[in-house]
């Protein structure tokens, strides 16, 4: 019985491979898609611009043989730059004549540019900044409580004078980070763009991220500004409660002198409510919740 099942599964796969042979020995047509490379660009000179930077080709040929350049090694268009054209328009039969992957035993239906026109410019250099596009998504109840840090933060890029004067800065790639909940540290790749080259690929981005919580800072002096040498200007109560929300290390690290608090003497000149509202400075990455009282009750007095 089990060579019975030997027999019949070694008779199938016979005729499996039979029928494969005989179906790839036949004609077929395929369309490929094929990257455009250039070389022997002139020292000094970049690629400006270019008409096509694929081409499709339509073949007919054996099934074995398509089979290959569809699924086999990437093959690519190979353009080589006069040195003493600046710019020129250049025939792609031609250019495929002359590649060692395309067998001549493949008809060549259609070609898709026929012809690829390019330019060159000199390179120039420009030094610009880099900037991040991430998107960051806290885990509940924390926050951002830094700058987000790019090192470098500049990057000195060359290409075509006509392409590098209108770019002012070279970002990152799009990044989303989720779950974050503590300090954040990484490499990211930058962006390409189009015929211009970077020096370095990747930059380094930090940012630090705390629980958010509130903290009271009491008593609070109010300062009092622009008081004129003859004025006085007293205020009931001269210190309040000032509550912040911020990274619960950040805060933990400030005083009652990382808050400041004050009003102008203009605003009690030109008060008509009766009272005065103190105006605040806080540190970056903290938002106000509340300072009480809010309301100041005031005199001024002349000597």
């Amino acid at each position: 019985m089990k060579s019975k099942i030997v027999t019949i599964s070694s008779i199938a796969i016979f005729s499996i491979v039979l029928w494969v042979f005989i179906s790839f020995s036949a004609d077929y047509s395929a369309t490929i898609k094929i990257p455009v490379k250039f070389h022997n660009i002139p020292e000094g000179y970049a690629l400006k611009n270019i008409s096509a930077e694929d081409i499709s080709l339509s073949l007919k040929g054996e099934g074995w043989q398509l089979a290959q350049l569809t699924f086999g090694t990437s093959h690519y268009l190979d353009i080589v730059i006069d040195e003493t054209a600046i710019s020129d328009e250049v025939g792609v039969r031609n250019s495929l004549e002359q590649s060692s992957w395309l067998p001549s035993s493949l008809q060549l239906m259609m070609i898709e540019p026929e012809q690829i026109n390019y330019s060159l410019e000199r390179i120039n250099y420009k030094n610009v900044k880099i900037s991040e596009r991430i998107k960051l998504n806290f885990k509940p109840g924390y926050g951002l409580v830094s700058d987000i840090t790019i090192e470098p933060d500049t990057i000195m890029i060359s290409g075509p004078k006509s392409v590098i004067q209108n770019i002012d800065t070279v970002y990152t790639e799009k990044v989303t980070v989720n779950s974050l909940d503590a300090e954040y540290s990484q490499e990211i790749t930058l962006a390409e763009i189009e015929n211009v080259t970077f020096p370095f690929k990747q930059v380094f981005v930090k940012f630090d991220v705390q629980k958010i919580v509130d903290k009271t800072f009491e008593n609070v002096f109010v300062e009092r500004r622009g008081v004129p040498p003859s004025r006085d200007l007293s205020l009931f109560p001269e210190r309040v409660d000032v509550i912040l929300r911020g990274g619960i290390k950040m805060l933990g690290r400030l005083d009652n002198s990382s808050v400041k608090l004050f009003v102008n003497f203009s605003q009690a000149i030109e008060d008509t409510l009766g009272f005065l509202e103190p105006q605040i400075k806080i540190p970056l990455f903290t938002s106000l919740i509340d300072i009480r009282p809010k309301r100041l009750d005031y005199i001024i007095k002349q000597y």
